[in-house]
Parts: C-alpha cells; structure tokens; sequence
C-alpha cells in the first residue's frame, strides 16, 4: 500500500514540474494575453530591421502593425546569422520564438539573445 502512495505521489509530483518546466506555445497575436510570461510564440517573419546595435524581427505585420517583435542585439546577431544565414531572406516564413514578452513604448517585444530559442518553421 504505501509503495502504491509513493509511486501515485512521485507520477503527481513529476506531472506539475513538467507542466511548470514547458512555456506555453502561442500565435504571436495573442502576445497581449501573456505579458510579463515566457513563451513560444509563432508568427509569419514580416519584416527585418536592422540598427547599428540591435535587429528587430517583426511578425505577422510591419512595423508599426506588428502583433511582436523579436528583439537580438547586435552582440548576438552573429549566431543567429552562423545558425541560419541570412535571416531577411525568411521574410514570408514562419518563425517561433522563446522569451519573455515585454511591452516598450506601446509596442510588444521579446529579447532573444540564443539562436537556440528562435526555430524557422516548414511552411
């Protein structure tokens, strides 16, 4: 009987520290519901701006109609270039993002510093 408890109650444990461990996958317009929370959001590239010190990746729409962007500074546009070469040639793809979504100057964005938390999808 009490392995039994053990095993319910480790099956339990186990299943709430998944659910905690995984974000939430989401279309990139609903990033206004989850504010302040780290997701996975998806969304269609586009648009690609490029500064001297910071690349935006806007989804869905241009700018200023983005449902988010997708922030990489400049010291780590490097990697994602090296992961997926030129990034403004997925205009028109569709791309995932992991980060926590902010809001700045009344527009939403998620800093992604890891290419590993940014996935080009198949079409």
């Amino acid at each position: 009987m009490f392995k039994k408890i053990v095993v319910i109650a480790s099956a339990v444990l186990f299943s709430i520290t998944l659910s905690h461990a995984t974000e939430p996958k989401i279309e990139a317009y609903k990033a206004p519901f989850h504010v302040g929370k780290t997701v996975m959001a998806c969304g269609i590239l586009a648009e690609t701006k490029h500064f001297p010190n910071r690349h935006y990746l806007n989804l869905d729409k241009k700018y200023p109609k983005q449902s988010l962007t997708v922030l990489v500074w400049n010291k780590d546009y490097r990697w994602f270039e090296q992961r997926f070469g030129e990034i403004d040639s997925y205009v028109g793809r569709r791309f995932c993002a992991r980060g926590k979504i902010e809001e700045y100057k009344n527009n939403l964005q998620m800093k992604v510093t890891n290419p590993q938390f940014l996935r080009l999808m198949d079409k």
